[in-house]
């Protein structure tokens, strides 16, 4: 079913037939004289676009423009021209723009994963000048899909705009709790640290006994492995000792944990050490009997890490 918002269409069907458009003559799409591959187009989707291209030549901004506007992106909602022409036509008219929030809200039932969509609430909402519901529209949006990225786009960018993440780390630990393999939500949490307190020591230290907590529950679950590595690669980092602790106790558990010592390879080529890196070497040998549909991977993360011992054991040497 389309989507509709409360204001009252003023369009009647066919438009050919509709008093409102009368005096507009229809300009037909132009596919040149041999088209190749025509597509097959309904009949109301010709006759809404025809009139809408012939407003477009006009260059109309009027409340049976608005009108048809709703009803081209009624029948492509991913038609950029007919957000962007909306938009011009709402701001022209000086129309209730909460009420076009309503509009999408509505259009985002049926067409959720729409660039356009998006995109358009975002100037919209920057046009009003505050947050409103924007955080608990997201909020409900990322819960019929956590992985929404248009939905998170836009959420990040209110965010940020209006300066809103005292209760977005909360709201990360709920989604983790909820599916601890959302890789959304962590993410997210990168988002949130980055763009408040940074990765400082202690933030570092907060965040991996965070992180370890879901990974003992499933250590072969990537996502906050991947965490782990964006929490490693930061200025701040001088927790090995920590990391150690934490990845001997996986291993302790299983021996074959993929996800650890893969982790553990790339911790080694990234802070090199004589030691580290020969662990690593077996490591990369085990990998390619535990996960052997990646055994080229491994073979050459193996290359790596013995390129990066030899060079340490010449240095050692002199």
């Amino acid at each position: 079913a389309a989507a509709m918002d409360s204001r009252p269409s003023m369009l009647t069907f066919p438009l050919s037939k509709c008093a409102l458009f009368k005096d507009l003559v229809p300009i037909p799409q132009d596919d040149g004289p041999h088209p190749v591959v025509p597509i097959s187009y309904s009949d109301h989707f010709v006759e809404v676009m025809d009139y809408f291209r012939a407003i477009l030549k006009k260059e109309e901004y009027s409340p049976r423009a608005l009108a048809l506007t709703k009803e081209v992106i009624k029948v492509n909602p991913a038609n950029y021209t007919g957000w962007l022409f909306r938009r011009e036509c709402l701001f022209e008219l000086k129309e209730d723009l909460s009420k076009e929030l309503k509009f999408i809200e509505e259009m985002a039932e049926v067409s959720s994963k729409n660039y356009q969509l998006w995109h358009h609430r975002r100037v919209i909402v920057e046009r009003m000048g505050v947050a409103g519901e924007e955080l608990d529209a997201t909020t409900k949006a990322l819960h019929k899909d956590p992985k929404n990225y248009h939905v998170w786009a836009h959420r990040q960018w209110v965010l940020r705009k209006f300066n809103l993440f005292k209760n977005e780390l909360f709201f990360t630990e709920f989604l983790l709790k909820v599916d601890f393999r959302n890789n959304s939500a962590w993410n997210q949490r990168y988002f949130v640290v980055k763009n408040t307190t940074g990765f400082t020591e202690a933030i570092i230290d907060r965040e991996i006994k965070f992180t370890f907590k879901f990974i003992n529950n499933a250590p072969n679950n990537m996502s906050p492995w991947n965490y782990l590595r964006g929490l490693a690669n930061q200025k701040e980092f001088k927790h090995m000792g920590l990391l150690n602790s934490f990845t001997a106790d996986v291993i302790k558990k299983d021996q074959k944990c993929a996800e650890c010592l893969s982790f553990l390879v790339d911790i080694a080529i990234k802070y090199p050490a004589i030691k580290r890196l020969q662990v690593a070497a077996e490591m990369c040998q085990d990998l390619t009997k535990i996960s052997e549909i990646r055994t080229k991977y491994w073979q050459y993360l193996e290359k790596k890490v013995k390129e990066k011992l030899e060079g340490l054991e010449k240095k050692s040497s002199k």
